[in-house]
């Protein structure tokens, strides 16, 4: 790959010696890219429309893509010595996967109907793509389409789960039952007793950020009791991913 040329432009290329039909998100990203000011990895991936869009998709993918820059741009430190340390092969990896990721998120933006979640698309992307480590494009692919189906609720009581528990998870490999079942209390529901917890963190359950603790072997039958839950890994990922650079700690 030319050290000039951008996931766009190859992917162009690509498609017109597969002689392959181009779906329109693909179409409006090949758009986008090709008026855009570069990024690196994610080379001239967003801003042009800036005009007056119709549709709504576009709207949202712009919107992605916006987010996905801007985050990009706050790691220049960053991006600079990863780049100046990346190998052409290592380079040409990352850009790869840059395009692949990017031409996914676009999608789920498109079909995605909150603002907020799509900003959260676009987080994850380009959170994953600064990374030192190598992209690891099936986590990134599934962060994201966890940030579609989440609502802001549901974001409220992870970020609050994940504050009150990942100094123990950073500690240890996982969060012991008893530590866990202590801390919970410490978040701002405190002691309450309500459904609508066991809902949202049932949900947050089904996507594998956090895990339904047992109860107390000491409780009894009659007792009302608010189920209560501990942070996995994957939920404190999860939260890092969507975090923006001024808002990090």
């Amino acid at each position: 790959m030319p050290a000039d040329d951008n996931p766009f432009d190859a992917l162009e290329r690509q498609l017109q010696m597969e002689d392959i039909p181009v779906s329109p998100v693909t179409k409006a990203v090949l758009k986008i890219g090709s008026l855009l000011p570069a990024v690196w990895p994610v080379s001239k991936a967003i801003e042009v429309l800036k005009g007056h869009l119709a549709a709504d998709s576009l709207n949202r993918i712009h919107l992605m893509l916006e987010t996905c820059v801007s985050e990009v741009r706050r790691h220049d430190n960053e991006i600079g010595r990863l780049r100046a340390a990346a190998t052409v092969e290592e380079s040409q990896a990352r850009e790869e996967v840059s395009r692949e990721l990017l031409l996914d998120a676009a999608r789920k933006a498109e079909s995605t109907r909150a603002k907020e979640r799509v900003k959260r698309i676009g987080l994850i992307l380009a959170n994953a793509l600064v990374e030192s480590k190598p992209t690891d494009a099936d986590e990134v692919e599934e962060m994201m389409r966890i940030a579609t189906e989440v609502s802001d609720s549901d974001i409220v009581y992870l970020r609050e789960l994940v504050k009150i528990e990942e100094p123990l998870l950073q500690a240890h490999n996982h969060i012991p039952r008893y530590d866990a079942h202590m801390k919970w209390e410490q978040g701002f529901w405190g002691g309450l007793v309500d459904p609508e917890i066991d809902s949202i963190f049932s949900k947050l359950e089904s996507y594998g950020l956090v895990a339904r603790l047992a109860p107390p072997n000491n409780l009894n039958i009659m007792a009302d009791f608010q189920n209560r839950y501990v942070l996995l890994r994957k939920g404190l990922r999860f939260v890092t991913l969507i975090r923006e650079a001024s808002a990090a700690a």
